[in-house]
């Protein structure tokens, strides 16, 4: 557990394990404690780097608005500040969409991509959502939509088999910093990385649930059809909160894949 200074923004990151560098990116609302059921067993074979994001967790919550191009900035200075060199990149949902974008525009640096529950733009409907989602919780606070969010990003199956894990995972909602909360519901918004995604030279891996409704089947099959050497991995009964509502389908699929792109980096 440290801290490093990110674009004049303190960031908070974890650190495990040892070879290829690996950064592990949470999606809205999360923060590093969304690994929690996968970093020991990718930390076996790689060196994880797991941080909030601005606005989140244990980061500092500067003044928004916030961008996806500044959130990657600050990966960038994540990555360029530890000297991790060349990556591997996983990313949940929002933060699927960052770890794609960076490789677009950052190809030299990411030896490969797992996007998790990962949308490459969001339908009109969804944007107002998100936009009113941000009114709220800067208004009345996380405790007016975190219940609301959980269950709608957990499939019915798991929130009743598992219902410890869902309230957990309720009360990491609520302890969110209102303020970075909405200004990070504000970049999902406005998220369109769709024309970007021809640029990825890295290979890309995409994961969800076949019930995920941020990152829908047909959606991450066409985003995966867009990437040059993109991938997609249907996880059955699950929805959108794949690191936490099933982790071993989510380790079974990234392990294999991060080692075949770290080996490719090798053979290089």
């Amino acid at each position: 557990m440290a801290e490093t200074e990110v674009d004049g923004v303190r960031t908070y990151y974890e650190e495990r394990g040892s070879g290829t560098p690996l950064v592990l990116a949470h999606g809205l609302g999360g923060s590093t404690e969304l690994w929690k059921h996968v970093v020991g067993a990718l930390a076996e074979d790689f060196r994880v780097v797991a941080y909030d994001l601005r606005g989140s967790g244990r980061s500092e919550t500067p003044p928004g608005p916030y961008s996806l191009a500044g959130l990657a900035a600050d990966l960038d200075g994540l990555v360029e500040g530890l000297g991790l060199g060349r990556v591997l990149l996983m990313g949940h949902s929002m933060s699927g969409s960052l770890v794609l974008a960076y490789a677009a525009s950052h190809p030299e640096k990411v030896l490969g991509v797992v996007g998790v529950g990962a949308p490459s733009e969001i339908p009109d409907a969804g944007r107002e959502g998100l936009r009113v989602r941000a009114d709220t919780v800067e208004s009345q606070g996380m405790g007016a939509v975190a219940e609301t969010v959980a269950t709608n990003g957990m499939a019915p199956s798991f929130r009743e088999a598992h219902p410890e894990e869902f309230r957990a995972f309720v009360r990491l909602l609520e302890a969110n910093d209102a303020k970075g909360y909405g200004a990070l519901c504000r970049v999902v918004a406005d998220l369109d990385i769709a024309g970007d995604l021809g640029r990825i030279q890295a290979p890309v891996l995409l994961i969800a649930g076949d019930k995920d409704g941020v990152a829908p089947p047909a959606a991450s099959q066409k985003t995966a059809d867009a990437i040059p050497n993109g991938r997609y991995v249907q996880v059955e009964d699950c929805a959108h909160i794949l690191p936490w509502e099933n982790p071993a389908a989510l380790l079974e699929a990234a392990r294999l894949f991060l080692r075949e792109a770290d080996g490719a980096r090798a053979r290089v």
